[in-house]
Parts: C-alpha cells; sequence; structure tokens
C-alpha cells in the first residue's frame, strides 16, 4: 500500500530549467567561462552542482573553485525565482492528498536553492520532509536521498510514491525500490503527462489538468 508521496523539485513542481540554466551561465561568465544556455540545461538536469561545475571548469582550464561558482549562482538565481513557473495541476493533488499521505520534497538541489523556492512561493508547509543535495554524500541516479526520505518518514521504500522528471530521478527512484510516475511540463501547461518512462520501472499517467 502506497503510503508516502515523494515529489521531485526542479522540472516537477517547478519549471526552472531556463533559470538555473542563465543563473549558472552568468556565474560561470563571471570567472571568464562561456556556457551556452542548452548546454547548461542538459548538464544540470537532476544533478547536484558538485557533478557538473567541476568538469566544466576543467574542460575551460579555469582555476575557479566550483563551490565559489555555486554560491553566486544561489545569489543570482535568487533574484529569479519569483518568475519560475508552478505545477499548479501538481500542487493542486499534492494539496489534496495532505493528510491521507505523508508527503515529502526530494531534490539533488543545495538547501539554499530550495529554501529560496519554496518560501518564496509558500510551499514549505506542505511538505513533512525535505530532503536536499546537501543532505546526501551520493546523489541521483543513486538512491540515497530517496532512502533517506523514506526512512525519516517512518516508511518502506514499497510505500512510497514518486514524481520525477528526469531519466536520473526515474532511476533513483527506482534504485531505491519505489515506483515513481514521469512529470512533464508541457507547453502553456503543466501536470502529470503520458510521457513514457525510460527507466526502470516507471509507471506513465494521462494528463490531469
Amino acid at each position: 500500500m502506497i503510503r508516502g508521496l515523494l515529489f521531485d523539485l526542479d522540472g516537477t513542481l517547478v519549471d526552472s530549467a531556463a533559470l538555473n540554466a542563465s543563473a549558472y551561465a552568468r556565474a560561470l561568465g563571471e570567472v571568464g567561462v562561456t556556457s551556452g544556455l542548452e548546454g547548461l540545461q542538459a548538464q544540470a538536469a537532476g544533478r547536484n552542482w558538485r557533478q557538473f561545475l567541476p568538469p566544466i571548469l576543467a574542460r575551460a582550464a579555469s582555476t575557479a573553485d566550483p563551490a565559489d561558482v555555486a554560491r553566486r549562482k544561489q545569489a543570482l538565481y535568487a533574484d529569479m525565482v519569483g518568475d519560475l513557473r508552478l505545477n499548479d495541476a501538481l500542487l493542486a493533488l499534492l494539496s489534496a492528498c495532505r493528510g491521507a499521505f505523508r508527503i515529502g520534497l526530494v531534490t539533488t538541489a543545495s538547501r539554499a536553492n530550495v529554501d529560496c523556492i519554496v518560501d518564496r512561493h509558500g510551499l514549505r508547509a506542505v511538505f513533512d520532509l525535505i530532503v536536499t543535495g546537501d543532505d546526501v554524500d551520493r546523489h541521483k541516479p543513486h538512491p540515497q536521498a530517496y532512502l533517506i526520505a523514506a526512512e525519516r518518514l517512518g516508511l518502506a521504500p514499497a510505500e512510497c510514491l514518486a514524481f520525477e522528471d528526469s531519466d536520473i530521478g526515474l532511476a533513483s527512484a527506482n534504485a531505491a525500490g519505489m515506483q515513481c510516475i514521469r512529470v512533464a511540463f508541457e507547453a502553456g501547461a503543466a501536470g502529470l503527462s503520458s510521457v513514457p518512462a525510460t527507466a526502470g520501472d516507471g509507471v506513465t499517467v494521462k494528463s490531469i489538468r
């Protein structure tokens, strides 16, 4: 029986890819590294900065500290989060499930980024638990974040249903022993999508819009 619902943040509850990439591009530009927005979006999707900033800087022969670039990105991003598009359909589902299920947020994003988004958009109160990229040693697609979330909620992984947008996220949830529904933002709207799940036992559903 499913007793817990675990939601990814970027690309799932909020459409953040373009703004996230723009903030990284500006932060990298300040240390002399030029990177295209589309490439940054692809490299950052479902990943923590520790997984993609070091190789970007290494390829550019930059001596900049990845942590410093990440901190600068966070400062820039904080001014942008008000423009994020929310997945209103999925948030409505989440709110309707409050009380009947334990609700968790499981993301690779840094605690600073998560705090900025959930506080700006009034989302903190809907979650029983938040696990960020700062809470784990191994990031998605490793299952650690989902396993931590299940343990802290007092649930078995099989009792949790995850909501993810990326192959990396799907792989992480599946590796933790959870079923996963793939979510997608579409042009002009957002919600649960019939986009095929391509990792493990991901479940597909029709739109709830």
